[in-house]
């Protein structure tokens, strides 16, 4: 009985627990989504170091791993969703304003971003992004390796940045 219970309750083997445990998603949508989500980051981020630029029909198609990923993040509440889409709704008009020192398909991935983690994922992943390009532009910098008024892709960074907040919001 207490073996059923355990399995019931998603507990597996050791009495560690389960995927379907988590607060943060429903099992394997978002182990899907997650996944699904994190590839379009590395084509993504492919794509800008090469071209600098990401083509529309590419960020339109970013809309499925956000609906996958946020169809995985069942336990988010309504507000937190809000929050994330208005954060997203944030940087895109940041790289309206920036003429283009922050760029328009920055924005628009962040906006995918927030509508599926929330604002307190979107927050984390951005706040971890830019500090880990801000790190990367002074080190590139001081090599002289680039101007003071040069710029790196910023998609790399959202996928550096994705992997550990995605290991803490499943965590959770």
């Amino acid at each position: 009985m207490q073996k059923m219970r355990r399995i019931e309750q998603g507990c597996i083997g050791h009495g560690s627990p389960g995927v379907n445990d988590k607060e943060g998603g429903t099992g394997d949508m978002l182990v899907v989504g997650t996944g699904t989500m994190g590839l379009y980051l590395v084509a993504a981020s492919f794509s800008d170091i090469k071209t600098k630029h990401l083509k529309r029909w590419f960020l339109v198609l970013g809309i499925i791993p956000a609906v996958l990923l946020r169809l995985g993040m069942d336990g988010m509440s309504v507000t937190d969703m809000i929050g994330g889409v208005t954060a997203g709704l944030f940087f895109v008009a940041v790289s309206f304003l920036s003429g283009g020192k922050f760029g328009k398909a920055d924005g628009i991935l962040l906006l995918y971003l927030g509508a599926a983690l929330g604002f307190t994922g979107v927050a984390s992943l951005a706040v971890t992004a830019f500090f880990l390009s801000a790190f990367v532009m002074s080190v590139l910098l001081l090599l002289k390796k680039i101007k003071p008024q040069g710029s790196v892709p910023f998609v790399p960074f959202l996928l550096a940045a994705y992997i550990p907040v995605m290991f803490m919001v499943v965590g959770t």
